[in-house]
């Protein structure tokens, strides 16, 4: 399916950094399309962060993952670009006539004059409970993601993992479940340091270890019970929902297939966040040059720039930058 629309500039990304860059690219009143490979926005802040607390963004003293996705969606809103969600571009290609072609897996082509990059390094999956019956609970109370604390209010939550996302879990869901078990099928959590340990052992949280999640057991409304293996002995476990983490698969955007000069499969770029094709852009996680930051706010900042050069790429009589006071009042007219 062909889309002969033909964008000014094209976001691949729907993280913290693609949805900032979608709020200002309104600014520089460009004809926006932001594609977005999963369901949902705000990138790795929403699945593994969203309960965390952020300290190193301007005007916010402190915020969670959840509520800075949730103000930069509000904002990207308020600009009113076209969204598109579900579609992994897996192919980007340079007519002839300067105009470039973006191509989903779904089939479907896009047109666009620029191109801003803030996809990280690919799209990532959870891996999912390798039993037999765990199909049939997910979408009820089996998540593969936390997303947000408060929807398991005054519930008994089981979280299901050997790693230090799942005790962050944990500890995110101890503000608001009536009670919170986190089962480890190992004897230690991978990748965790002593102090979060000690963090962890200072809470309500119940925590046992070398126990094995064999079996889901529920009805049509979602699983109740889980039949746990501690050392041979089998137990049954009740619970109000589960959440369970194991890793995640990556699906690395093919940035090299592309054309486009990478470093360890992350874009090169210049000052002006300018990619080795002319027309391409990219912020955020996706980009590398020395010194580099890996910061929320450093993001945005490199998404300002992404915009400015992609503008001045379109017209090189524009303005190098703007003032968002005055250019807002405009586009509000």
């Amino acid at each position: 399916m062909r889309n002969d629309l033909i964008y000014d500039v094209i976001i691949v990304g729907g993280g913290t950094t693609g949805l900032y860059t979608s709020f200002y690219t309104k600014l520089r009143r460009m004809t926006t399309l932001l594609i977005e490979a999963s369901s949902d926005f705000g990138g790795k802040v929403a699945q593994f962060y969203p309960e965390k607390q952020i300290y190193d963004v301007g005007a916010y003293p402190v915020a969670t993952g959840e509520e800075m996705v949730d103000r930069l969606l509000e904002q990207s809103r308020a600009a009113e670009p076209e969204i598109v969600t579900g579609e992994f571009v897996e192919q980007v290609r340079k007519q002839e006539n300067g105009i470039f072609e973006v191509k989903t897996t779904s089939g479907k082509l896009y047109m666009t004059r620029t191109i801003i990059l803030a996809c990280g390094m690919g799209t990532y999956q959870m891996k999912p409970l390798r039993l037999a019956e765990a199909p049939f609970y997910e979408g009820k109370n089996l998540h593969y993601y936390l997303k947000s604390a408060e929807r398991f209010r005054d519930m008994s939550v089981t979280v299901y993992a050997m790693n230090r996302t799942g005790i962050d879990w944990a500890m995110a869901l101890e503000k608001t479940a009536k009670e919170v078990t986190l089962l480890n099928q190992q004897d230690y959590f991978l990748y965790t340091p002593p102090h979060v340990i000690e963090a962890l052992e200072e809470t309500s949280i119940k925590v046992k270890y070398n126990h094995k999640v064999t079996k889901l057991i529920g009805n049509s409304q979602g699983l109740h019970t889980l039949l746990v293996d501690q050392e041979g002995l089998q137990r049954m476990h009740e619970t109000d929902a589960l959440l369970y983490y194991e890793n995640v698969n990556l699906t690395q955007t093919p940035f090299a297939v592309w054309g486009i000069e990478t470093d360890k499969n992350k874009v090169i770029v210049d000052h002006t966040m300018s990619t080795s094709i002319p027309g391409i852009y990219a912020a955020g996680d996706a980009v590398h040059y020395p010194n580099k930051n890996m910061l929320i706010a450093t993001g945005f900042a490199e998404a300002i720039t992404a915009v400015n050069s992609a503008k001045l790429y379109l017209d090189p009589s524009a303005s190098a930058q703007v003032y968002s006071t005055i250019e807002y009042q405009k586009n509000r007219g």
